[in-house]
């Protein structure tokens, strides 16, 4: 599991690096796993984001390696999505 936290906190420093020279609100920069306890059940992991690039992220999974490997997998989606982004707007205005 620690490999897979040194993963996600090299994407989010990526993430970063993509949209903070371009555009930087802080929520696009905060990503979170929150936990959720309830009536004597296993908890909860929930993913958000509330950014303004992408829209309002919220996934629930059943334990917090699932959820982390979908923070890695969305991050990831992201930052390539973003890039493509960046690139066709470069080559619209003739960079």
């Amino acid at each position: 599991m620690k490999e897979l936290v040194d993963d996600i906190t090299k994407l989010t420093n990526e993430w970063y690096a993509l949209i903070g020279s371009d555009h930087h609100k802080d929520h696009d920069c905060h990503w979170y796993i929150e936990t959720k306890w309830s009536y004597g059940k296993s908890p909860l992991y929930t993913i958000q984001h509330f950014g303004y690039i992408l829209d309002d992220i919220k996934e629930t999974w059943s334990t917090y390696e699932l959820a982390l490997e979908r923070l890695k997998e969305t991050l990831t989606e992201e930052i390539k999505q973003y890039r493509m982004y960046v690139t066709n707007e470069d080559e619209e205005i003739g960079w």
